[in-house]
């Protein structure tokens, strides 16, 4: 994985050119990398009918010709904002103050640049070291004009902000919850509740939510300002990633490259991984923990980190209701292939997966195909989002290697299955066979369980990506258990329904021995063989069910009792449109119980199926009848499941219906035509 990320990194800075840079340039490029990401900063308001919103940067800002300070609602926070800006957030509580935009307020409120530079200015690589004493010289001003340092710390100049801004702010002076408070931990605990007090309330109008702060001068941002521009990357680089080079006693072989340097004292990476027998990477190397620490040279760190945000904000998408990375496997890619990094070609892999329009689904299979010119694998890492004071992320399900030509052929026979049976034309153009689609046929969701606790989709967010694993892995998937899964869905949705009606629920017993048939040209469907010995003396002349028993050989040859079964679900399907037309709303169907029929209980369901048909003058032709009966005669006998027979059922009720469905399609398309010949 870290690997991966590398190799991302590598690639994306040969593109970006980054080594031809000037050196403050090349800087401010990895420093990039540690900025906050603009979604941190979405929220919903509620006051505008939860319209999504973004928050703004509050700026600080130092008025050098008029000697004032203001706070002042600045630019919306966009995608490319917190880069531009250079918004960082904390990776260590104990941070110094040296940060001019910040997620927090706490930095710009103690700016102590000045302070950070005099203590470790040996230590920092600097760009202009004939700048650095200008730079603190111009520091020292501003803490002159615009700062108050004593007992009780470093803060700006209340006297300097506008009287407005001046109520509330956290000054031992004017705010009364600070005064008298002589207890060093006391006061800082004071403190900090009236410094939140004051941004949330005597600045309500110009914080809202979702905000981050910046110390500007004159209305430029601290890497803007040419007096301290340069030292400011200077030392933002130092802390943030050269320090773990320049502080460590550690040297030897990095554990990507195999390069023997000096090594990383501590690894600051963006994301953290947990949830696996081992982590990915160990902090604190050192000789005495040399079979357990992980550690990489300076080269390969940024590269991780280069490739980590890139993969982070390029490939983030939403898949199955989950996280998702979908990542390029780059091992055997040819070197400086850009197109395995491109965003819109590593997201229309996942997309593949997912419930697309027909020509959505078109177009992303055409990108993907051209893709596999350049990329063989492809990883999916699942993950639960890290909360806003840590990195680390959590493993729901890390499915690599996985094969491109293979997802490429299973997405083009499901949009060959789509048109060969006409679905685009029967439901319309937004639909096509997916994964996604499978998922919701066998497994639970808010259709089938409107009442699911947080907990409870815990466990069938695993057993999704399960069955995602074993598709896209092409394991072997057992038919016996896709029918018990499927039948407990379609009962729960069914009595979900009410007294409403649900075609593309009626029809999805049809759709499941699509997919089915979809495994099965796969090699990932484990069916059980049935060889009744029977002699039968009927034969089936009805040529539609006849077809269909051939294009599903594997279930139906010689398995006389689910024939029978398939044939009663015919029947079912002509009585139920003879009740409808008639109004009535509960019909057959709701007879039977979804959840499972014992075999024992067949030939009563046969019998009461048979009286309605009586009642509602429902009746086929007398070799089918006859042929039906011959099946059913020894269903006590066969070897179905309860969730066999109500499968059975169902499928040859939904084949009814999508047979008039289609032909109702095809008239209605036909008349259309005829009239626009008129026209």
């Amino acid at each position: 994985m870290i690997n991966t990320y590398r190799q991302i990194g590598k690639l994306r800075m040969q593109i970006d050119r980054t080594s031809d840079l000037p050196l403050a340039e090349q800087k401010k490029y990895l420093i990039r990398q540690f900025c906050a990401e603009s979604s941190a900063f979405e929220y919903q308001d509620k006051r505008d009918g939860n319209k999504q919103k973004y928050g703004r940067i509050i700026k600080l800002n130092l008025d050098t010709a008029s000697k004032t300070i203001s706070f002042i609602a600045g630019q919306e926070i966009g995608e490319k904002t917190c880069a531009d800006k250079l918004v960082l957030k904390n990776y260590a509580p104990a941070d110094p103050n040296i940060y001019a935009t910040h997620t927090g307020y706490k930095s710009i409120l103690s700016f102590s640049l000045m302070e950070y530079i005099q203590s470790n200015r040996d230590k920092i690589s600097w760009s202009e070291p004939d700048q650095v004493d200008s730079c603190l010289d111009y520091l020292q001003m501003l803490r002159n004009d615009f700062f108050v340092y004593d007992e009780f710390g470093l803060r700006p100049n209340f006297r300097l902000l506008p009287f407005d801004q001046q109520t509330g702010f956290p000054d031992p002076e004017i705010n009364d919850s600070l005064k008298n408070i002589t207890d060093s931990k006391k006061f800082k605990k004071a403190r900090d509740k009236a410094t939140k007090d004051y941004f949330e309330k005597e600045l309500a109008d110009l914080t809202g939510e979702r905000q981050a702060y910046a110390l500007t001068i004159d209305g430029q941002f601290m890497h803007e300002v040419d007096e301290v521009a340069a030292c400011y990357l200077d030392v933002l680089y130092y802390h943030i990633i050269d320090k773990q080079f320049a502080e460590s006693n550690n040297t030897g072989y990095c554990h990507l490259c195999s390069a023997e340097t000096a090594l990383a004292k501590d690894v600051y990476l963006k994301q953290k991984f947990y949830g696996v027998k081992n982590p990915y990477f160990f902090d604190n190397t050192s000789a005495s923990m040399s079979k357990t620490a992980f550690s990489m040279c300076k080269n390969c760190y940024n590269e991780v980190t280069v490739g980590t945000q890139y993969a982070s904000t390029k490939f983030k998408t939403y898949l199955l209701g989950l996280n998702c990375l979908v990542l390029p496997d780059m091992d055997l890619t040819q070197e400086g292939d850009e197109a395995v990094i491109d965003p819109r070609n590593m997201k229309a892999i996942p997309a593949l997966l997912r419930h697309n329009s027909h020509s959505e689904y078109q177009d992303m299979l055409e990108i993907v195909r051209k893709l596999q010119d350049h990329l063989r694998n492809f990883t999916l890492f699942f993950y639960n989002k890290p909360s806003p004071t840590s990195q680390e992320f959590i493993i729901n399900r890390l499915i690599k290697g996985i094969s491109l030509a293979s997802l490429v052929q299973k997405s083009e026979n499901l949009s060959h299955l789509s048109i060969a049976n006409s679905l685009t034309d029967i439901f319309n153009e937004n639909y096509s066979l997916s994964f996604e689609g499978l998922r919701f046929l066998l497994l639970p969701s808010k259709e089938s369980h409107p009442s699911l606790k947080p907990t409870e989709y815990q466990k069938i967010n695993r057993d999704i990506l399960s069955l995602l694993s074993a598709y896209l892995y092409s394991q072997q998937i057992d038919y016996k258990l896709i029918v018990k899964r499927f039948v407990d869905i379609f009962s729960r949705k069914y009595n979900n329904l009410g007294d409403r009606s649900s075609y593309s629920l009626d029809l999805s017993p049809y759709i499941i021995n699509l997919y089915l048939k979809h495994l099965l040209n796969f090699n990932q469907l484990i069916i059980p063989k049935i060889m009744e010995e029977k002699l039968m003396t009927t034969t089936l002349e009805n040529k539609q069910i006849l077809q269909y028993f051939n294009n599903h050989p594997e279930v139906y040859e010689n398995n006389y009792a689910a024939q029978g079964l398939f044939i009663l679900g015919w029947y079912l399907a002509d009585l139920e449109y003879e009740q409808r037309k008639k109004g009535t709303h509960r019909t057959a169907i709701n007879k039977l119980n979804l959840r499972g029929i014992p075999l024992q209980k067949v030939k009563s369901v046969m019998a009461a199926i048979d009286d309605l048909r009586q009642v509602w003058k429902v009746y086929q032709d007398a070799t089918l009848d006859a042929y039906y009966r011959e099946c059913m005669s020894e269903i006590e006998q066969s070897a179905l499941s309860p969730e066999d027979v109500v499968f059975h059922i169902l499928s040859g009720r939904a084949y009814n219906s999508y047979i008039g469905l289609k032909f109702y399609k095809e008239k209605q398309k036909e008349d259309n035509n005829q009239e626009a010949q008129n026209d």
